[in-house]
């Protein structure tokens, strides 16, 4: 996976611990190492815990006695440190650290739709009031040889939970999840929503990553139910962000355990506690070798499948698509009068922008490009939205300038020359400042749009610098960014919920003026069609309650028409970079298997299926 992206995810949850009132801005800046020394000082605070590589039983003699893999992967050590409290704002260990050292209750399997077992055995769910028991596998034990239990999970989705970053919207974290004993969960929603859409309940619930356990966080839990008013709870929400586990201290739950962590390297080996790691022969060496350096040295057997990686052998690139699950987007903003107004801009815009070429340039190598923009990521829009209403959107991925001034024109601007003129006659300029990520694809549609006749101000910011000054305040006419239309939930309910009701760029909130909660547009399947008119907090909350799979698919064409037709952001292509090539001649690898169809793919594999010397 890209170090793009291991940002993006850290950010992502940076931002919702912001929610809470702890850390703020800056937790971000100092996520991405520009905090100042008496910042990253209040950030560490003493655990009281003790390394416990003594307590595992692992090989010692594992760099004599196993084969080595380098993944192609870089190291995140804070002061020499790797920190893996979950929560803490340094906390960054990418997939080696979070999708192989802790273990999954379940996992999507997007090719069968269905949640895949881990260390849950089995789970029923009532059909009145989806009250939820999971029976837990007794086969999982931390790395250290403790059994894996229900007390976990409850202390692990209550502390999301009380972070706002859980099921809380949905369940009483006080009352509603318990275990009912050491292998038997139970989470039971509130009754309001005790006839929640089942699909998008077991999302809540079904694919939690077990980050914690019970014997090193239990005490938060304790505190937290403890906590008499809202400072209190903020103090305790603080102690919980700042507390300093490290790699040696912490206990894994998943196929690997560090061994060994400094600046220069890591290492993985098994986790002898682990029911199918246990029997694997072989190591990960992670910040040896990165990227091209690996592949030109000959000992990097894993690359990351990215764009950046030039003279890949062919056989390299015969996997499927990388897919993080998330989508690149171009979003308008509020300041310019003419796109927060007129669709019609927006829409222009993004016809000006030659998307295809956009995502050929910059996109892993085979991502296809959006062709809907409904607020929904393409590779799931089929499961969501009716063909027929697909069939009738408008495509603003292909260059069509033509289109694009036939948009305007009745609006009132002016091409004169080779620049366009708003409709009070000044030279049309937009403000598209965007974070350091996306240097090269801003470049490519600020020229793309120059083009056309648009006068653009192209900013590039550091990262950090850039959540903090312009998007946090919405300073911006254009900008781009991920987690747009991210089927994150293997559900529609989401993502809709997320374009239009998300803190800071949501369209009912920050971002209100683009689209209002009552809203009309050309009735659905037809754009030349009569007005209709749609309310979407109702569109929304009726998808929660959907009691069929056709009526949940209603209501989200409903809100895909209106995304696709008012265009508060033109979805360019789903984000990649998401698993790793395999060198075939040395491993025995199936890059047919659809076991690669999975949230955390390389993970997910692995176990399913091993992997070992040919």
């Amino acid at each position: 996976m890209s170090g793009e992206h291991h940002w993006q995810r850290a950010i992502s949850r940076r931002r919702a611990l912001a929610l809470v009132g702890v850390g703020g801005s800056g937790a971000i800046a100092g996520c991405l190492g520009n905090g100042t020394d008496d910042e990253d000082e209040e950030l560490l605070g003493e655990t009281g815990l003790e390394p416990v590589l003594d307590d595992v039983d692992y090989n010692e003699d594992y760099e004599d006695e196993y084969q080595v893999l380098y993944p192609s992967a870089e190291l995140n050590p804070f002061e020499d440190d790797h920190i893996f409290n979950p929560y803490h704002p340094k906390w960054n260990p990418g997939d080696l650290g979070q999708e192989f050292g802790f273990e999954y209750l379940a996992v999507y399997h997007t090719e069968r739709g269905e949640y895949v077992p881990r260390i849950a055995d089995d789970w029923s769910i009532d059909d009145d009031t989806l009250r939820t028991e999971v029976t837990l596998s007794e086969e999982y034990g931390w790395s250290t040889g403790e059994d894996i239990t229900a007390h976990d999970f409850v202390t692990a989705y209550k502390l999301d939970g009380h972070l706002s970053l859980g099921i809380e919207e949905f369940v009483d974290i006080e009352e509603g999840v318990y275990a009912d004993d050491d292998y038997t969960l139970v989470i039971e929603p509130v009754d309001e929503y005790s006839d929640l859409e089942k699909d998008l309940w077991m999302s809540q619930w079904a694919e939690a990553n077990l980050t914690v356990s019970e014997s090193q966080y239990g005490q938060f839990v304790e505190e937290f139910e403890d906590a008499g008013d809202d400072d209190e709870h903020e103090s305790v929400q603080e102690d919980l962000l700042n507390y300093d586990v490290s790699w040696n201290e912490v206990l894994y739950s998943g196929p690997w355990i560090f061994a060994e962590a400094n600046e220069e390297y890591a290492d993985q080996v098994p986790n002898p506690e682990h029911p199918i790691a246990q029997d694997w022969n072989f190591f990960q060496r992670t910040g040896m070798y990165v990227d091209e350096e690996g592949i030109e040295s000959g000992e990097v057997d894993w690359g990351d499948d990215s764009p950046e990686l030039e003279d890949v052998p062919d056989k390299y690139g015969e996997g499927p698509l990388p897919y993080d699950g998330q989508s690149f987007a171009i979003i308008f903003g509020t300041e310019d009068e003419y796109i927060r107004e007129y669709p019609e801009v927006r829409q222009a815009l993004a016809y000006a922008v030659d998307i295809p070429h956009l995502t050929e340039v910059t996109a892993t190598d085979g991502t296809p490009h959006d062709e809907y923009s409904t607020g929904i990521d393409s590779l799931y829009v089929e499961d969501y939205v009716e063909a027929d209403a697909l069939d009738a959107m408008a495509n603003y991925a292909p260059q069509d300038t033509e289109t694009a001034q036939d948009l305007l024109e009745p609006i009132g601007f002016e091409l004169d020359g080779d620049e366009w003129l708003t409709p009070d006659g000044d030279i049309w300029n937009i403000n598209f400042s965007v974070g350091e990520w996306f240097d090269t694809h801003s470049e490519i549609i600020s020229n793309n749009l120059q083009e056309f006749g648009i006068d653009v101000d192209h900013y590039v910011s550091e990262m950090p610098n850039w959540e903090s000054e312009v998007m946090e305040p919405l300073d911006f006419d254009m900008t781009v960014h991920l987690n747009y239309g991210m089927a994150r939930e293997y559900h529609p309910y989401p993502d809709f919920n997320d374009v239009f009701n998300n803190r800071t760029m949501g369209l009912l909130t920050e971002r209100t003026g683009i689209v209002e909660e009552t809203v009309e547009v050309p009735e659905v399947g037809s754009p030349d069609g009569d007005t209709v008119t749609f309310d979407v907090p109702e569109e929304l909350d009726a998808m929660l309650t959907a009691d069929s799979e056709d009526e949940l698919v209603d209501h989200a064409t409903n809100l895909a028409w209106v995304h696709n037709q008012k265009l508060p952001a033109a979805v360019c292509f789903p984000w990649g970079g998401g698993h790793y090539w395999v060198n075939t001649d040395d491993w025995n690898f199936d890059l047919e298997s659809e076991d690669w169809l999975t949230s955390n793919r390389l993970t997910h594999y692995l176990l399913q299926n091993g992997i070992e010397p040919v």
